[in-house]
């Protein structure tokens, strides 16, 4: 009797422990997964079909990254960056081309207006269609960019003297490249499409338009020293290297082209009246005047700035040596910190989800607490049984 007793309670206090495992494992750690409250945006190239993989911005603000041609929009990121600027500001994404093209390491820049996005949107199937057309020898805006590739002409300064002085060593490269291009006009600035040849065809070609030179130039001037606070400029109907080395402003160009102006910069005012002199000079000495002086953009491989009447104060302020950092890794942080007080992460390819705690939970807690109890009581029991 006491032994068939034993074994009765024996396998009652065994159910009961795997009832409460059960208990804990299914329902107090218990979490479901549930799409969460977001858009997804779809960026492709619409000729090629090939998507586009960098960082999406609202006006000028970072707001993540595609994956796979996807980002993904949540309902907090929209409500704190993109809400307020529907049909005002421009959904942009930017980054490189990747393996789907033949020049990978090419930029892209794309924008459109930023579409109306309703509440009803966010179940987080809604998809919003971004195609575009990519020329990759075409480049605006943050495109320029890509056309500075240092590491990709390194091996031509071998054939270039260069010695310890900058401004010589920069001075004999301008007279390199100049002996072994020829100038073939081919911007036609009533033409919306002209074709940028890279620096590497340019070097192979042996033969360029100003842009072509200029690409060229710095990217050579970059390999020779990559801390050099050089540019090219982007004019209304040229396109110019300029560099600030220690007092030096320097204008380099075809036809061995170099205006420089040694500018203390002591007094702001008499300062900018010497850049102004020597940007003069330079318009007068390719021979522009009037709009075609206009200045639209600087660019190097790390930076991209856009004029609108602070072309002399840009000059002015420049350093001495380039701020130097990784282009992308800068976006990253940019991402980071526009996103840090979001719930949800800056960089999703595939639809989110997030884990939520059953309602019911607590219920449950005190149901594993009672069977712990009941356990112990049945132990109890039992060994009071065995010792009578």
């Amino acid at each position: 009797m006491k032994r068939g007793v034993n074994i009765l309670l024996g396998t009652c206090i065994i159910i009961l422990l795997i009832l409460m495992v059960i208990l804990i494992s299914d329902f107090t750690g218990k979490v479901i997964e549930e799409t969460k409250k977001q858009v997804r945006f779809y960026f492709y190239d619409e000729d090629s079909g090939c998507l586009l993989n960098g960082y999406v911005f609202s006006g000028k603000k970072a707001l993540g990254k595609s994956v796979d041609g996807f980002f993904n929009l949540s309902y907090e990121n929209y409500l704190e960056n993109v809400k307020d600027y529907e049909g005002k500001e421009e959904i942009s994404i930017f980054g490189e081309l990747g393996s789907c093209f033949n020049t990978p390491e090419l930029f892209f820049d794309k924008s459109w207006i930023i579409p109306e996005i309703k509440k009803y949107h966010f179940p987080g199937e809604n998809v919003f269609d971004f195609k575009t057309e990519i020329n990759v020898n075409n480049p605006s805006n943050r495109e320029l960019q890509g056309f500075i590739q240092p590491e990709k002409v390194s091996f031509e300064l071998e054939k270039i003297s260069t010695n310890g002085n900058k401004l010589n060593s920069l001075s004999e490269i301008n007279k390199y490249l100049n002996n072994k291009i020829k100038y073939v006009q081919d911007w036609n600035f009533e033409e919306k499409i002209n074709y940028w040849q890279t620096p590497v065809e340019t070097l192979n070609l042996k033969q360029g338009d100003c842009e072509d030179y200029s690409t060229a130039l710095l990217s050579l001037f970059l390999a020779y020293d990559s801390s050099l606070n050089c540019y090219n400029i982007v004019f209304e109907s040229h396109v110019a290297t300029f560099c600030h080395i220690e007092d030096y402003y320097v204008y380099y160009d075809q036809g061995r082209t170099e205006l420089k102006k040694r500018v203390a910069n002591i007094n702001p005012t008499n300062s900018k009246s010497q850049l102004e002199k020597l940007n003069q000079e330079y318009f007068e000495y390719i021979k522009v005047n009037g709009d075609e002086e206009k200045p639209y953009y600087a660019f190097n491989d790390n930076e991209f700035v856009e004029f609108k009447d602070d072309f002399v104060d840009w000059q002015y302020n420049l350093e001495n040596i380039k701020q130097e950092f990784d282009l992308f890794e800068n976006i990253k942080e940019q991402v980071i910190e526009n996103t840090k007080d979001l719930s949800d992460s800056w960089e999703q390819g595939e639809l989110g989800t997030q884990t939520i705690s059953l309602p019911s939970s607590k219920t449950y807690g005190f149901l594993i607490i009672g069977l712990f109890i009941l356990i112990i009581v049945l132990v109890i029991i039992l060994i009071r049984f065995n010792r009578t």
